[in-house]
């Protein structure tokens, strides 16, 4: 589901995307408000992918990913802005973007950054039992750390989101480390 106020970038976007996304059987959807995206995802049983453009009049923004990160059938929400993304990048995925995209990127790009959380999705799942699962104990901090670190971010990108210093992002890092039992980011 797109979601933006500019009808001429959606409806682009939206019909290249359809175009790619055909051969998986992945429909495409557009909304010109959040409200109005929100109305069309209570509507429905489907499973939802949001694209939300992060300056729209009205629900957008940080608050429009919390928003939509909270109904039980999305399941990912990525922010697309033609804002600079070294500034919004952090911001909305710690909001719960799962990503951030560029609107400076192409539309093939756009796509196949897309197409990854696809194929998350449809990768077998693992069941264990509850005496299989290891029972870690993380801070809320240091969940906070380690969802920062899976998204690729370095340190210091960490520490300015966080707003913390960074020597403490590193600290973190150490307990979270020896808690999880490995020796390196990877």
């Amino acid at each position: 589901l797109i979601i933006d106020d500019h009808p001429v970038y959606r409806d682009a976007l939206s019909e290249k995307l359809a175009q790619e996304f055909a051969s998986d059987g992945i429909e495409v959807a557009v909304a010109s408000s959040a409200n109005e995206g929100i109305e069309l995802i209570e509507n429905t049983n489907k499973h939802w992918v949001i694209l939300l453009d992060i300056l729209m009049p009205g629900l957008s923004g940080l608050a429009g990913i919390k928003v939509f990160k909270q109904k039980t059938n999305v399941e990912h929400v990525v922010s697309i802005s033609g804002l600079e993304s070294p500034s919004w990048e952090p911001r909305a995925v710690a909001a719960g973007a799962t990503l951030f995209v560029s609107k400076n990127n192409t539309s093939i790009s756009i796509y196949n950054k897309l197409q990854k959380l696809f194929e998350v999705n449809s990768m077998p799942t693992v069941a264990h039992t509850a005496e299989e699962q290891p029972d870690f104990r993380l801070t809320q901090r240091q969940l906070e750390v380690l969802h920062l670190i899976s998204l690729g971010h370095p340190n210091k990108i960490i520490a300015d989101y966080l707003e913390i210093k960074e020597q403490t992002v590193k600290i973190h890092i150490n307990q979270i480390f020896k808690e999880l039992r490995v020796f390196n980011r990877t």
